[in-house]
């Protein structure tokens, strides 16, 4: 019949469309390759070297002791954690007291947001505690990257100390939680977290840096369970809504938070915030609420500026960060928010 396929002409087309398919891939890459110019600047990612040397991320410190502003983003995220650790009486005021915080007898950590690792080893070389059994560190973060970040930095860190400055592995625990919703928690991390309120631990911490702004419902839930459940103090770094904006600036730093997946009315005033603290369980004459703006937003954003320029050099962009620049320009600017470091103690227990 007229119609009929014999095998041969089939097979015969399946052959002819697999080589005409090879042949247009083959095309097209021949098409990309010659308007790719191999000899541009692409390769700067061969010349990376890894491990990185750091991998903060928080709007930093931008001020030295000395009043001298900070060029770099590594060494300002480590001096925001320093001024936190300062305004906390752990560190002195002095540059020779960043080598180890006084002696304090035991100490537990419950960090969130922890980053890649480098705020963890950060926090554990400033308190230098007695040995490191009398020191417990567990850190929360939503963002899976991170985790193994933080845990592979850990690790390499464990691994290449030597004897008299080893941290102790058993003293570290990193987990993939939700930090704003303690009732979320497997029993793995909630036994972790309890445990840091052992009695051998004389002093307890809630740290917190650059996160607690995005926790939703509120930060009520991570507060009351560290006051309540842990006994423990907190220092944070975090951004309040200044109590002068006008309220065409308020509305639209909602707006903005919402963008920044912030819940609706996470910038609270310095007089509300106070209220939430004493409300889950802190000493309202042992709260401090340190505003220090002027060291942040101007600097974070003339950075970003900055490294976008000298990225463009090499056909690199800073991308979203970009947006960020500006925002915190406008923050710098306006003085609608402000960013401060909070420190808060629990109320003293009664016999």
């Amino acid at each position: 019949m007229a119609g009929t396929v014999s095998g041969r002409d089939f097979a015969l087309g399946i052959v002819v469309g697999a080589v005409a398919a090879l042949v247009l891939g083959a095309a097209l890459f021949a098409a990309v390759l010659r308007t790719t110019d191999i000899y541009s600047l692409g390769h700067w990612k061969l010349n990376l070297r890894t491990p990185f040397n750091s991998m903060w991320m928080n709007l930093g410190y931008w001020k030295t002791s000395d009043g001298q502003p900070v060029q770099h983003f590594d060494e300002a995220c480590l001096g925001l954690l320093r001024e936190i650790l300062t305004t906390a009486g752990i560190l002195g005021r002095s540059s020779a007291d960043d080598c180890g915080a006084k002696s304090r007898g035991a100490v537990s950590v419950l960090d969130l947001g922890f980053g890649c690792g480098d705020q963890t080893l950060a926090l554990a070389r400033f308190i230098q505690p007695r040995s490191w059994q009398d020191f417990r560190y567990v850190g929360l973060t939503l963002n899976g990257s991170q985790l193994q970040t933080a845990s592979r930095t850990l690790y390499r860190e464990l691994a290449s100390a030597s004897d008299s400055q080893a941290l102790n592995q058993a003293s570290f625990k990193l987990f993939r939680a939700n930090a704003a919703k303690p009732t979320s928690w497997d029993a793995a991390i909630r036994d972790a977290v309890h445990a840091l309120a052992d009695e051998q631990f004389a002093e307890r911490w809630l740290v917190a840096l650059d996160c607690l702004y995005h926790f939703s419902p509120s930060r009520k839930p991570i507060f009351q369970l560290a006051a309540q459940k842990l006994d423990a103090n907190v220092m944070a770094f975090d951004l309040i809504l200044n109590e002068q904006a006008s309220w065409k600036d308020t509305l639209l730093v909602r707006i903005v938070g919402l963008m920044m997946s912030c819940p609706l009315h996470t910038f609270l005033t310095e007089d509300q915030y106070k209220d939430q603290l004493v409300e889950c369980g802190y000493d309202r004459d042992q709260i401090v609420i340190r505003d220090i703006s002027g060291s942040v937003f101007a600097g974070v954003a003339s950075y970003l500026q900055r490294q976008d320029e000298a990225l463009s050099q090499y056909g690199i962009s800073i991308g979203g960060f970009k947006l960020a620049g500006r925002l915190f320009d406008w923050f710098d600017r306006s003085k609608v928010v402000k960013a401060v470091i909070v420190v808060g103690r629990t109320k003293v227990k009664s016999l």
